[in-house]
């Protein structure tokens, strides 16, 4: 990526721009304010996060909000309230508290003597839920938005569930966001309240896994974080994401054909990371790509963008079967409008062990597939936050073996699909709650299967998901299962992949019992939204990534991710170990010195799905000088036929004295998982 030292504009960088509300909290946010702003008020460019403008992603916050102040807009970092230097306390994910302070802090701007009263917002993750929600209500300062690896509706998409299923990942991610929750401020910039500040945030702490598992269906605890009527979004929306980030890319799609106002799309190859730092490759000059969709609706400028197509994809094509790689083969494909005349269905059937161009007779096929099914599909949202990883899908061969699969012929043409693929089956189970996982696999003439696409469903929300419906053991049930949407390109003599199972460890839950999944072939089919690429305007050309300065750290201690998955042939215990360590270093301006570790384990005995265990722990420290804080957060998750077991706690340390010490337990009742 290229480094940009020299802008157009001069700027200068406030690291405690203090904003205040209407009950009397003050949150804290970092301004890079043009020079000349004072003189000549310009627009803003905002970004919400609760994940400390001060320390762990001060030099990615750099880099991007430098750009956009040397390039004219004053950009701001902020602290949700309860993070980083922000007063209050923190409250449950998506609160419309959350909400409320945001439309104050547009309000805070546009009133700014260097604010010409346009906001535009950008963010990634909380970030883009941030802008999608804000949107969402409508206020007048809000003149555009940039969403990225968002979820307009954090039950549809994220990692807390899907299709209905409980994602492991949860677990992992309410540590992580447990931990978080334990940082203190930093005394250099709230002073002597620092402590009292900190003490208040630890008194509030509350395991978030207790609350996901209390709203296992979609309860109103889902529809107050939600986007439920996209109508209400009144400013123009650029939508982005990646394929590997396939939690979330689904958003895209769907932002697209539910709002009512000017919008584009983009989809790379990337996991969930912003597209100038896109990993697997090509990164792109996306940072370019803001500019110009900010400066169209903020400053008036011609510059084109909303001439050309509305949608660009990258089209992969015989991407790796490994766990990782830098580059994503394949090109950029373009669409004037989604959903798009160049895509339409092709129809292939479900024959026993094929899938055909026409249907076949009726066969039931039977499958318990092994409780470990799923040790090849990789993290959920591959983030590759400290280099290189095990994170993406690898070859699928020892899963497919274990599945119920399906393949077609080998092609005899190259063949295109854009979009979700749409699998029909007729099923019955022999258990009152049971699972479906499908993958969607390209298989290589060697043998090697790359997963495709993939969908998740949790078969008592076959009539929605409030309240889940057990299933009668023996009954016949049609569902329709949407996959996760997709862009790639099947080379000629390879074969398209279908299999399916009942579990997909350690990407779900299992489910209370084993399943023994009957499939009838004839009432099955597979619809691939197939791409005519002589129909669809060409892409236009990305700039390369581009970027300004970080901030200036020194590291004291390099760190990495590590996966690793042991299994003991005579117990039939699988474990699987995830250790990520952030390192230590020393942002220097500050002299502010950060580390944090965490560990995850996932164990499972083959046959016993009341033997699932995680368990995962994190730990943060904070110096300066002879200042030091310390903090430990652990979750443990276990189930037994009734209920989900959540055990969690939080030590606090200053120096070597532990100051605060807490445990939750709870029992909370299996509701369809």
């Amino acid at each position: 990526m290229k480094i940009i030292e020299e802008f157009p504009q001069s700027f200068t960088e406030t690291e405690d721009c203090w904003i205040p509300l209407p009950d009397g909290i003050r949150l804290a946010a970092k301004l890079w304010l043009p020079d000349t702003a004072m003189q000549k008020p310009v627009p803003t460019i905002l970004e919400v996060l609760p994940y400390r403008k001060h320390d762990q992603y001060a030099p990615r916050d750099a880099q991007v909000h430098r750009y956009f102040a040397g390039h004219g807009y004053a950009s701001m970092r902020l602290d949700i309230r309860g993070s980083g230097d922000s007063d209050g306390v923190q409250d449950n994910f998506g609160m419309v508290q959350e909400q409320d302070d945001t439309l104050e802090v547009l309000k805070w701007i546009a009133d700014q003597p260097w604010s010409d009263g346009q906001v535009g917002m950008i963010g990634i993750s909380w970030g883009g839920f941030q802008a999608i929600q804000a949107a969402f209500r409508a206020p007048p300062e809000l003149k555009a938005i940039i969403p990225a690896s968002f979820a307009p509706d954090r039950y549809e998409y994220g990692q807390v569930f899907r299709g209905g299923c409980f994602l492991i990942r949860s677990i992992r991610w309410s540590t992580q966001l447990f931990g978080y929750k334990t940082r203190p401020p930093d005394p250099m910039l709230v002073g002597e309240e620092w402590r009292r500040m900190w003490m208040d945030r630890l008194e509030h702490l509350e395991p978030l896994i207790g609350m996901i598992l209390r709203n296992q269906g979609y309860s109103d605890f889902w529809r107050e974080r939600a986007v439920t009527d996209f109508s209400r979004i009144k400013c123009p929306v650029y939508a982005v994401s990646g394929w590997a980030d396939a939690s979330y890319v689904g958003s895209v799609f769907k932002t697209a054909q539910a709002v009512n106002v000017p919008w584009k799309a983009l989809v790379g190859p990337w996991g969930h990371r912003y597209a100038h730092t896109g990993i697997p490759g090509p990164a792109i000059g996306f940072l370019q790509e803001a500019r110009r969709w900010f400066g169209y609706w903020m400053k008036g400028e011609e510059n084109g963008i909303m001439d050309e197509p509305k949608v660009h994809a990258w089209m992969a094509e015989d991407v790796p079967a490994q766990a990782f790689y830098v580059e994503s083969p394949g090109r950029w494909v373009a669409e004037r409008d989604w959903p798009t005349p160049s895509v339409s269905p092709r129809l292939l059937y479900l024959q026993p062990g094929r899938l055909a161009e026409s249907p076949g007779s009726s066969a039931q096929l039977d499958v318990v597939t092994p409780q470990t099914l799923g040790l090849e599909g990789g993290e959920l949202m591959p983030w590759f936050l400290h280099g290189p990883a095990a994170e993406l899908p690898g070859d699928q061969r020892a899963d497919d073996g274990k599945s119920l699969c399906f393949d077609s012929d080998p092609l005899d043409e190259k063949l295109e699909i854009l979009g979700a693929p749409e699998l029909v089956l007729d099923i019955a189970v022999d258990q009152p709650t049971a699972f479906l996982a499908v993958r969607l696999c390209d298989v290589a003439p060697d043998g090697s299967s790359k997963r495709v696409t993939y969908a998740i469903f949790n078969l008592t929300h076959r009539n929605g998901g409030e309240p889940p419906e057990p299933l009668t053991p023996g009954e016949r049930y049609r569902i329709t299962l949407p996959l996760i949407e997709t862009g790639y390109a099947f080379k000629s003599g390879h074969r398209i992949r279908i299999a399916v199972s009942t579990t997909y460890w350690p990407l779900i839950w299992p489910s209370p019992r084993p399943v023994r999944l009957s499939l009838h072939t004839a009432g099955s089919s597979l619809s691939l939204p197939v791409r005519d690429a002589s129909l669809a305007p060409a892409p236009v050309p990305f700039m390369e990534p581009e970027a300004a300065a970080p901030l200036k750290r020194t590291i004291q201690k390099t760190g990495g991710r590590k996966r690793m998955i042991h299994t003991d042939p005579l117990k039939r215990e699988t474990v699987i170990e995830v250790t990520d360590d952030a390192g230590r270093y020393r942002m220097d301006d500050i002299d502010w010195e950060v580390e944090s570790f965490s560990t995850e384990r996932y164990s499972l005995i083959e046959g016993d799905p009341l033997s699932a265990t995680a368990e995962i722990t994190w730990i943060w420290i904070f110096r300066r000088g002879d200042w030091e804080v310390q903090t430990r957060t652990r979750i443990r998750v276990t189930s037994t036929e009734t209920d989900f077991i959540v055990n969690a706690t939080v030590d606090a340390y200053e120096g070597d004295a532990r100051v605060f010490a807490r445990s939750f337990n709870e029992t909370i009742a299996r509701q369809g998982n």
